[in-house]
């Protein structure tokens, strides 16, 4: 039995395009656009240009990497290839305890909004339910995810379009002035922060083995995806600081919903909160999509359990990894901690992975040579560089930021990568009595991997 996807589950550009929208957009526009305009009022708009431009650099990223390296965990399989199977494991690892919380934390927001329709259904309920249901999805094919998954998009972004479209009426520019009331500091401050409502790009690396002509498709879907992203972020944040309506950004959850309930009917208002729950949805989705596949990798390489790596003669998924993921993202729900704790958790486990891919870019024209002359996209040398340096620097300054804001988090993590050591020791000595060499099964994994998506 073959391990491989087939052909026909993998995602063509529409695929990526409602993969990415789905999972960079998600829930974040109904919540965060307001934080950040209590930080620097109608200037968020410059924010959010700012941290897109930042964007683009993880853009560059994913495209020159899923590109040469278009492979289910696209990330393990890079960092092993160009730094070594032990950080490749190590990235995962803590990635992976980054995106099971970050789960968690989406599915109790999912809970949040549906439980406007079955107020008496207990959250935590619809949040595991939602887990559940989403993980079935994934399990019944990769070309059922992505049309769900368009179906999602669809909705949220056509809401999203109505809800701007009937705010323009209610639009005053005076509103925009001051446009920097708290100064350029509280701009690069929400800068950085919305930096984060971008940071799903890379998803495109752990799923890159399910695409179709990943030449073309991954950085034509990452370009279009970010189009997309980048003026959803920037019109709402317009409509949201410009709308003459009386709420208050400082204690209002989902400020979108508030400022709709002025301006939409109620049958609008209802069509809003479904298309957040909508939203929401998606981003689990593309989680279990995305990270289940790191899973099934590790597997493979024999530092997970092999049983992992086995694929659905039926539905052609791998299960094992899904169920696996799922497992744990429900243990998260259980146990529970602050939505801070939540968010905190995953931007480190983020920071971390991209640290991880700018040393990764930068290694390509050296250790990649032959495959980066013959890529059909090619970034010059100079912007190898200058992305690699900007997203390496960029990525360890908020980790610095997070050791002075949130220490008890920052050593939360620590002693997961103390784990993670401890635990890739343990399954080397475990395979070194066995004559096999973990460090070994990794490349050679990775070079079948090179050789099959060739």
């Amino acid at each position: 039995m073959s391990n491989n996807l087939t052909e026909k589950n993998k995602m063509g550009l529409w695929g990526i395009i409602f993969s990415i929208t789905g999972f960079v957009v998600g829930v974040s526009i109904f919540i965060v656009p307001g934080k950040l305009i209590i930080i620097a009022g109608p200037a968020v708009i410059l924010a959010y240009a700012i941290a897109g431009g930042m964007a683009i650099l993880n853009c560059f990223v994913a495209a020159q990497i899923g590109t040469i390296l278009p492979a289910e965990g696209g990330s393990f399989v890079a960092i092993t290839r160009l730094i070594s199977p032990f950080f490749g494991f190590m990235m995962v690892w803590v990635l992976l305890v980054a995106v099971i919380v970050a789960n968690a934390f989406l599915a109790y927001g999912f809970a949040e909004y549906f439980v406007y329709f079955t107020p008496d259904i207990s959250k935590k309920a619809i949040a595991l339910g939602a887990i559940v249901f989403f993980a079935i999805i994934n399990i019944l094919g990769s070309t059922v995810v992505v049309r769900f998954q368009g179906v999602l998009v669809v909705v949220f972004l056509l809401t999203l379009a109505i809800f701007v479209i009937s705010g323009v009426p209610h639009f005053d520019s005076d509103n925009l002035h001051p446009f920097m009331p708290n100064g350029f500091d509280s701009v690069y401050l929400a800068a950085t922060m919305a930096y984060f409502s971008f940071g799903g790009f890379v998803l495109l690396l752990e799923i890159g083995g399910e695409i179709k002509n990943p030449s073309r498709n991954v950085p034509l879907g990452l370009g279009i995806s970010f189009l997309i992203v980048m003026v959803t972020y920037i019109s709402v944040s317009l409509i949201l600081t410009g709308t003459d309506v009386d709420v208050d950004y400082a204690t209002a959850v989902t400020p979108v919903l508030e400022v709709a309930k002025t301006t939409l009917p109620g049958w609008l208002v209802d069509a809003l909160v479904i298309s957040i729950v909508a939203a929401a949805g998606t981003t689990i989705n593309s989680l279990i999509l995305g990270y289940s596949r790191d899973i099934l990798v590790l597997s493979k390489a024999k530092i997970f359990p092999e049983f992992l790596s086995h694929i659905s003669n039926r539905f052609g998924t791998p299960v094992n990894s899904i169920l696996a993921f799922t497992i744990l993202s429900i243990l998260a729900v259980l146990i529970g901690t602050r939505i801070e704790d939540f968010i905190i958790i995953t931007v480190i486990g983020l920071m971390i992975q991209q640290m991880f891919l700018s040393v990764c870019l930068v290694r390509i024209p050296s250790l990649l040579g032959k495959e980066y002359e013959n890529a059909k996209f090619k970034l010059s040398k100079p912007v190898i560089y200058g992305v690699s340096i900007l997203l390496f620097i960029i990525s360890a300054m908020f980790i610095l930021i997070n050791i002075k804001e949130n220490l008890v988090i920052v050593l939360f993590m620590a002693g997961i990568l103390g784990a993670g050591i401890l635990y890739y020791m343990l399954v080397s000595k475990y395979w070194s009595k066995r004559n096999v060499s973990i460090r070994e099964s990794s490349l050679k994994l990775v070079q079948e991997l090179e050789k099959h998506y060739d």
